[in-house]
Order: structure tokens, then C-alpha cells, then sequence
């Protein structure tokens, strides 16, 4: 969706928000302009998908297309999001059902997004949204979010910035209502360069590359097991030495942790990657030379002019 378009869309949901029905929202937009913007959109997207996009009942699309002129078609279309090399689309029909199943071109820079989507962002069925406090890294993101569509920016008081980006074809690589896509997973960890991209962004998420006394200390926390393995799987072949601990859980003191004072207690088991200071310079040649996160990248920096991961 085009910049034009989103913010018609803004005004278009903002208007309903006041109450305004067909006729005064026709008024205010053009009645030439609302119906450019729904024959941009439709059939590109799918009545159900323009209903989660847009916040208006499938039933009320419907009768704006009949006031609008415009013939309903694949109402009922059910898009697919494969990873491949390069973007296609194709349509198929099969016994009523019309699948549109759309190839999605892994790049390194995509790569990325999915590993820090998944540590730091959310994915809704035609959103994704990451966020942050460092500066550096929101222009990064911003920048490989903006071939996928307009990018919606908010930031806080306190410095946390959230990016959010409406395409259903990027949410459903990422995950669908099952969960995290592991045929994704399974394409992006068959390559060396996007597999680092995926876990630096990982890091960059959700780890933490932090100087102590002499000596540097690297880890990497999540929650979900699975990533984490094949994550340990990769630093394996790169014959770099790790450990794999439960650092929170049912049992243990650390699974409560506090927000404005108030206890919070974790229902999941934290697991912990962690790289011993022996080969905390093979991990920066292979994954802490694509960090982006500013802090993160200093410290990296600092680290490969030192041996061993020892500060002289």
C-alpha cells in the first residue's frame, strides 16, 4: 500500500471512529477517491484481509462495493506465503477453494527482519511490528521494512520506538495460526549469509554482548527452544564452543521479576545460550560483525581488537 493510500486509510478508520457512515465519509474523502483507493486494494487483498486491515465488517465492504460499482470478486481467496529466491505469485482453484500462494524472496536484510521480529516484535495476521530503544537500529529496521509497504512509527516518553508495517504476505512467512513458520526457518538456516543475518537480528533482539571486569560476556536468551537449538545447531558447524542453560523456571528464584514493584511472574522456562570467553572472538567474526544494534556493535568492535575476549 502506497503512502497516498495509507493515509486515506488513516482517515477512512479515524472517520468511523466518529461515527460517520458511507455517505458522510463519500463526502469527505470524493467519491472518485474512495473508490480508486478500494479498486487499489481490491482484489489485491481479499475481503476478509481489507476487514482486518481497515476495521470495517465484511458485510459493510460489501455494501460499499454495490454503492461504489464495484463487481465483488475472490471474496474468498486464501493467500499462502512460501520462502524462495525470488518474489512470485500464482492463483489456484481447487474444488471452490481459490488459493493465491505467493513466493517471497528471502534477502539478507528480510533475514534479518525475521530474527528480530521474533525477539523483539509481535506478528499479527496482516502486521508485523518490532521495537526498540536504540536509535540506530530503528533506521536500520525502518529501511528494510520500507520495500514491504508504509511504515507506521511511534515512539515513547522513554525512548521505545515501535515500527509497524501492514503487508499479510511478510506476517505469514514469519508465522500463521499455527505458529512460527518453520518451513521458513528451515529456508533461512540452509544458508550460511542468511542464517547470520537471522541471528544476529536474534542477538540484536534478544542477547547481550556486555564487557565485565577483564573480560567480555556474550548471551543470548529466549524462551522458545526450538530457535534456540538451531541456533546452537549453526554455532556448531562454525566450531564455535557454547553452553545451553535453563535460567528460569518453576523452580528457580529467577523466574519472578519486577515492574514498577510489582512481581511478575514468567509462566515459561528462559533458556540461555552463552559463549565462553574462549571463543568469544569466533563468535564475532561469524555473528557480531552483523549486529546492528549500536551498543552491541561497539562492544564487538572492542572485542575483535582484543584476544580471547580479554581487555588488555
Amino acid at each position: 500500500m502506497n503512502e497516498a493510500n495509507q493515509k486515506l486509510l488513516d482517515q477512512i478508520i479515524d472517520l468511523r471512529k466518529e461515527n460517520h457512515d458511507f455517505r458522510a465519509i463519500k463526502k469527505k474523502v470524493g467519491e472518485d477517491r474512495l473508490r480508486e483507493f478500494i479498486s487499489a486494494i481490491y482484489p489485491k487483498f481479499a475481503i476478509t484481509e481489507i476487514e482486518d486491515i481497515t476495521g470495517i465488517p465484511d458485510s459493510t465492504l460489501g455494501h460499499w462495493f454495490e454503492l461504489l460499482d464495484i463487481p465483488s470478486i475472490r471474496s474468498h481467496i486464501k493467500n499462502i506465503s512460501i520462502p524462495g529466491s525470488i518474489n512470485a505469485e500464482t492463483v489456484i482453484t481447487k474444488e471452490g477453494v481459490t488459493l493465491k500462494v505467493v513466493t517471497i524472496d528471502i534477502t539478507p536484510e528480510l533475514a534479518y527482519v525475521i530474527g528480530f521480529t521474533l525477539g523483539d516484535g509481535s506478528v499479527q495476521q496482516y502486521m508485523i511490528e518490532v521495537f526498540n530503544k536504540d536509535s540506530e537500529l530503528k533506521e536500520v529496521l525502518f529501511n528494510y521494512l520500507k520495500p514491504y509497504g508504509t511504515i507506521k512509527e511511534e515512539e515513547r516518553e522513554n525512548g521505545l520506538w515501535r515500527l509497524r508495517l501492514s503487508n499479510g504476505r511478510i506476517a505469514n512467512i514469519i508465522k500463521n495460526n499455527t505458529g512460527i513458520r518453520k518451513d521458513t526457518l528451515d529456508y533461512i538456516f540452509n544458508n550460511d549469509k542468511l542464517t547470520k543475518q537471522f541471528i544476529a537480528a536474534f542477538w540484536d533482539a534478544e542477547g547481550s554482548v556486555l564487557k565485565q571486569s577483564k573480560y567480555f560476556h556474550v548471551y543470548l536468551y529466549n524462551s522458545n527452544r526450538d530457535l534456540l537449538h538451531r541456533v546452537s545447531r549453526f554455532l556448531q558447524s562454525k566450531k564455535i564452543k557454547h553452553s545451553i542453560i535453563t535460567v528460569s523456571g518453576p523452580s528457580i528464584k529467577e523466574r519472578t521479576y519486577y515492574y514498577k514493584g510489582k512481581p511478575i511472574i514468567s509462566k515459561k522456562d528462559i533458556f540461555r545460550i552463552g559463549i565462553p570467553k574462549s571463543d568469544v572472538t569466533k563468535w564475532a567474526n561469524e555473528i557480531g560483525l552483523h549486529l546492528k544494534h549500536s551498543k552491541k556493535k561497539e562492544m564487538v568492535k572492542k572485542m575483535l581488537e582484543n584476544v580471547g575476549g580479554k581487555i588488555k
